[in-house]
């Protein structure tokens, strides 16, 4: 099960990170580019790549709600402009029974800089 999960982690982070700048998400104060559904993000910049990875219950509400890695981006002197998230809606049956090991696995992987923790691996 952890090799199928392990696979699917893989897709979804290359899904994640090789969607194009441009079709991302940008920083707004609303943010109703983003879905109110369930899914895994990752907050980008335009020329660092990666810096936060992560799942909600509802996207939107997510980052409407207030979000470090938004703040982090800001401290660091990044142009808004240049920070953007990428996203995968997921069912939320999968967010719950699955959500923590995908974020958990991709994280692992990734080692994002904003991510303030990354999960030991068995």
């Amino acid at each position: 099960m952890l090799n199928e999960l392990e696979e699917q982690a893989n897709a979804l982070l290359q899904t994640l990170v090789e969607l194009p700048f441009e079709s991302c998400a940008s920083i707004t104060r609303e943010f109703r580019s983003l879905p109110l559904a369930p899914g895994l993000y990752a907050v980008r910049h335009r020329e660092h790549g990666l810096l936060y990875l992560g799942k909600a219950k509802k996207l939107r509400e997510r980052f409407r709600g207030g979000h470090k890695a938004c703040t982090w981006a800001w401290l660091d002197n990044y142009d808004h402009r240049d920070i953007a998230i990428s996203f995968i809606p997921l069912m939320m049956a999968d967010v719950l029974k699955l959500g923590d090991e995908l974020e958990g696995i991709l994280i692992h992987a990734t080692k994002p800089p904003y991510n303030a923790q990354y999960p030991s691996r068995n």
